[in-house]
């Protein structure tokens, strides 16, 4: 009995030493995951008409030139016809006329008016395109004009030396301020006065300055809201004793 059941007991070791181990499951992998399609962007429309304005130069003395230019730009745009536009009046951009004048582009798109402001004005250009487009503003500052002029530019050492001019358009009343260049190069007031009655178109003014030493000067009217400030030519006087 005892040996049957030794024998047994080995065939059952036997048995289970050798039987195949459980195969062991592999993790899944996880899904792909799955691009949307991009969407299709519908055709941009075609731009519309556009213009562009520049004034050259942006600043003129009382009496001079400005030009305006620009461009038409757009799908076919061919020769354009176009009006300028004005406002003299702060704050500009809501006061704009019909300036009077009118042109056409170049077959570029391109085009330019010459203008005379005699005071601070901003300008549009409208567009006869379909639709009709306005150009940006732009602001053409005008100076007053100052003269001056020197009774001696070569005195003698402490003398009375009269500067004097004429100043256009009239305004007549506002300070005049004589002014002397410096080491650094910048102006220094050294004396004012103000502007007198000269009749409908200008001012004038005179101021005596005692001068002691070589010396380069100007004459300075400050602006208003209708002119940017004016300054004069520069005058040198070389003192000798």
């Amino acid at each position: 009995m005892n040996v049957k059941y030794l024998v047994s007991g080995v065939t059952l070791a036997v048995a289970v030493a050798f039987a195949p181990a459980a195969t062991a499951q592999k993790p899944k992998d996880p899904p792909t995951p799955v691009t949307p399609p991009k969407p299709v962007n519908p055709p941009a429309p075609p731009a519309g008409p556009s213009i562009t304005l520049d004034a050259k130069p942006s600043t003129i003395i009382f009496s001079g030139v400005t030009t305006l230019s620009g461009r038409v730009g757009g799908p076919k745009v061919g020769s354009v016809g176009l009006r300028l536009f004005q406002d003299t009046t702060r704050p500009y951009g809501d006061s704009y006329r019909f300036a009077g004048k009118t042109a056409t582009t170049d077959p570029n798109g391109k085009y330019s008016f010459a203008v005379k402001p005699l005071v601070n004005t901003s300008y549009r250009v409208l567009a006869s395109t379909t639709p009709p487009v306005a150009s940006p503003a732009r602001l053409a500052l005008v100076r007053i004009k100052v003269g001056i002029r020197v009774s001696d530019r070569t005195p003698r050492r402490g003398s009375l030396v009269r500067f004097y001019g004429s100043v256009f358009p009239a305004h007549d009343g506002r300070t005049v301020f004589i002014q002397r260049r410096t080491p650094s190069g910048s102006f220094r007031t050294v004396v004012r006065t103000r502007l007198r009655d000269a009749g409908t178109t200008k001012s004038k003014y005179s101021r005596r300055l005692r001068i002691y030493r070589d010396g380069v000067y100007r004459v300075k009217v400050a602006g208003d809201g209708d002119h940017a400030n004016g300054f004069s030519s520069r005058k040198s006087i070389d003192v000798h004793r």
